[in-house]
C-alpha cells in the first residue's frame, strides 16, 4: 500500500550551510527513510524535513507513517507501507519514489529488527535468516532498486544505520550480529564501487538507543553502563553528518570507537572487558530473577 502526495517542486531558494558540505543546501532534495514509524528513522525523517527536505519515509506501519507524514515540516512529502524482509517491497518503494518524486539524493538504510537467543535454542536459524533478510538484504535489495535514481540524481548519498554490534560480538545476538557484520562490510566495499558515480555511502554505528524495539531497560538500570546510552536525536546528527561531509563511518557516541579499536590493537583487553560484561549481565540476571 502507498500513498501517493501531491508533490511540490524543488525550490530554489537556498539556505546556509556549513561550507563544505556535500548534500545541504538541502531545500527541495528528496531522502527516503527505512524504519520511519519510531525511534531513529522517525527522528530522521523530522529533522531532515525540518531542515527543507522532502521525505519519503517506510514502515510496516501506516497509521504511524501517515501520522509522521502529517507531522514532517514542509509540503511534498509521501510515505510507502512496506515489509523490507519482503523482496518484493524494494521495487514497490523504488516505483513509487521515481513516480512521485522523481529523484533520490539520500537513501537512509536504517529499517531493522533483533531475535536474542543462542544459536543451540530451537528456531535460531529462521531468526538467523529473517533478522538477516531485513536488516541486510533489505538494505541490499533497496538500495540495488533505487541505484540508477540515485546515480540520476548525483551527488547523492546513501547512509546505513549499522550498530557497534556490527564490530563487536555480543552473547545471545548471534542473529543480529550477523546482519550488522555483513552490513558494515557491504557498506565499506559499496563506499569504493559507488564512489565514481559520485554516490557516497557511509555508515553510522550506534551504541545502544533506547526505542520502541530496543528498549534497553537493562543497560538504562547499570550503574556504569547507563552512561553509555545514546538517543535517537544523537544518531539523527550523525546521520546527516555523514552524508553531507562524505564520512566513512561515525560511531554513537563516539566512545564506542575505543572499545572497537580495542578489538583490534590490544585483543586480550577487550576479550577480558567482553567476559568481565557477560558474567556481570549473568550475575544480575541471576539475582533479579532470585
Amino acid at each position: 500500500m502507498l500513498r501517493l502526495p501531491t508533490v511540490v517542486p524543488p525550490s530554489t531558494d537556498a539556505q546556509t550551510t556549513p561550507a563544505g558540505d556535500f548534500l545541504t543546501p538541502r531545500r527541495g532534495r528528496v531522502a527516503v527513510v527505512t524504519g520511519a514509524s519510531s525511534g531513529i528513522g522517525r527522528r530522521v525523517a523530522l529533522d531532515l524535513a525540518q531542515e527543507g527536505a522532502v521525505v519519503c519515509v517506510t514502515a510496516r506501519r501506516e497509521e504511524r507513517l501517515r501520522s509522521l507524514v502529517d507531522e514532517l515540516p514542509g509540503s511534498g512529502h509521501s510515505y510507502v507501507v512496506a515489509d523490507l524482509g519482503d523482496p518484493a517491497s524494494a521495487g514497490m518503494i523504488s516505483r513509487h519514489v521515481a513516480e512521485a518524486h522523481g529523484a533520490c539524493h539520500l537513501l537512509v538504510n536504517n529499517a531493522g529488527f533483533s531475535r536474542p537467543g543462542r544459536f543451540d535454542e530451537p528456531g535460531a536459524l529462521e531468526a538467523l535468516e529473517a533478522v538477516v533478510g531485513t536488516n541486510f538484504f533489505g538494505a541490499a535489495r533497496l538500495t540495488a532498486a533505487l541505484l540508477e535514481l540515485l546515480a540520476a540524481s548525483a551527488p547523492s548519498a546513501i547512509v546505513n544505520v549499522a550498530s557497534v554490534a556490527g564490530r563487536l560480538a555480543l552473547r545471545g545476538g548471534a542473529a543480529y550480529c550477523a546482519s550488522k557484520f555483513a552490513l558494515v562490510g557491504w557498506s565499506e566495499s559499496l563506499h569504493f564501487d559507488l564512489a565514481p558515480r559520485r554516490i557516497h555511502v557511509g555508515l553510522v554505528e550506534p551504541g545502544p538507543v533506547p526505542t520502541e524495539g530496543f528498549p534497553q531497560r537493562e543497560l538504562l538500570g547499570h550503574p556504569v553502563f547507563r552512561f553509555a546510552v545514546s538517543t535517537p536525536e544523537r544518531v539523527s546528527l550523525a546521520v546527516r553528518e555523514v552524508a553531507d561531509r562524505r564520512k566513512l563511518r561515525r560511531t554513537v557516541p563516539r566512545t564506542y570507537a575505543l572499545l572497537v579499536a580495542a578489538r583490534y590493537f590490544a585483543p586480550p583487553l577487550y576479550a577480558g572487558a567482553q567476559r568481565w560484561f557477560i558474567k556481570d549481565r549473568l550475575r544480575r540476571n541471576t539475582s533479579s530473577s532470585g
